[in-house]
């Protein structure tokens, strides 16, 4: 799947969600197998990338989950 020239938003990278958590790719790659984030697209090298809205979304679930903590 290509990413179109006019895509709403730009697309962050798993360094890119792992930095705004404060945690390792790695952890990204866990919420992934867990479901809890979904890249939407994954490239012809299987590189994921994701929507800034569903890392917001994941964020404040995280957030609520924690009782306010951080992630």
């Amino acid at each position: 799947m290509s990413i179109p020239n006019n895509w709403p938003a730009p697309l962050l990278r798993p360094g890119d969600v792992a930095e705004v958590f404060g945690v390792t790719t790695s952890t990204v790659n866990v919420w992934v197998r867990e479901g809890r984030l979904s890249p939407v697209v994954v490239t012809p090298g299987g590189h994921r990338r994701f929507l800034p809205d569903d890392v917001h979304t994941l964020m404040a679930a995280i957030h609520h989950q924690d009782g306010g903590g951080q992630a």
